[in-house]
């Protein structure tokens, strides 16, 4: 299963911090990509720590960006994505 289709199915959980999400994948570079995929695509979307959504996601994202930036963000699987990992 690739880093992407399990984090989705990760997500059916609940939310979860970027810096777990970051465990799924083999590096940063491909993280950040596969994190940028899924946002782009609509399966995620990316969280504040205090729970709201954050839709300039694109400019966070933009390289280049350390995941240590990213501390304290959440994603959240969309409808979108639960039918994506259905």
């Amino acid at each position: 299963m690739s880093p992407e289709l399990e984090t989705l199915d990760q997500l059916l959980g609940g939310e979860l911090s970027l810096a777990i999400v970051r465990k799924l994948f083999p590096d940063d570079e491909r993280f950040l990509r596969g994190i940028r995929s899924l946002l782009f695509c609509g399966d995620v979307s990316l969280l504040s720590a205090d729970g709201s959504n954050l839709t300039n996601w694109r400019e966070l994202l933009t390289a280049p960006v350390t995941p240590i930036q990213l501390n304290g963000l959440k994603l959240r699987i969309t409808d979108q994505g639960i039918r994506t990992i259905s």
